[in-house]
């Protein structure tokens, strides 16, 4: 019998591998065309597992976007010391090279979370955990006087309006990923004014 943590790694690593195979199935034959039984067959695992894992093809996308778009923000790291502006096109960069790099799954997953993330699904997570970021950094840049003063929620909506409609941009093929910073920075520079010298 299989002790709890055991249980655990080998759950774990089950997701992982499913989580591959549907990487590689989706990026040979596109989302629309995946079916479970083709991830299932690929993982070397029953078409019940995929689904013990991931109730939905739709929450199985989003869990492998999710795992692309951690890699993406773990690569980034902390981006540039000090300039609030530069940390977060640094951060976005990382971000709009993730998403690009499977564009049709990213535009699926994008448009179906809009209305329908799971309360609990990585995509809510990854969110709290991204807004918590961007607002730790407002913060310090309006104590250093570098920003006017913004509240960090505020500060996080008007950074994040501006990434996502610069995001789609990109997913509809109107930007690469060098225009979607050069876009996202003409727009950053004036949503977060430099704080006035006394």
């Amino acid at each position: 019998m299989l002790t709890k943590m055991k249980r655990a790694e080998h759950k774990e690593r089950t997701r992982q591998a499913l989580l591959a195979a549907a990487g590689k199935t989706m990026a040979a034959q596109g989302f629309a065309a995946t079916r479970a039984r083709e991830v299932a067959k690929a993982a070397g695992v029953a078409v019940g597992t995929v689904f013990a894992h991931f109730p939905t093809m739709a929450s199985l996308a989003e869990a492998l976007l999710d795992e692309l778009v951690g890699e993406a923000l773990a690569r980034a790291g902390e981006g540039p010391p000090g300039n609030l502006i530069e940390q977060l096109l640094h951060v976005s960069a990382a971000l709009y090279e993730a998403y690009m790099a499977a564009p049709e799954l990213s535009r699926e997953v994008v448009s179906g979370s809009l209305f329908e993330a799971a309360p609990g699904g990585p995509s809510r997570r990854r969110m709290a955990e991204f807004s918590a970021w961007v607002g730790a950094r407002v913060e310090a840049a309006v104590a250093a006087g570098h920003i006017e003063p913004i509240h960090p929620q505020d500060a996080f909506l008007a950074y994040f309006a501006l990434y996502f409609g610069v995001l789609v941009l990109g997913l509809r093929g109107e930007l690469d990923v060098a225009g979607q910073i050069t876009l996202l920075e003409r727009q950053l520079r004036r949503a977060f004014r430099p704080a006035v010298r006394p």
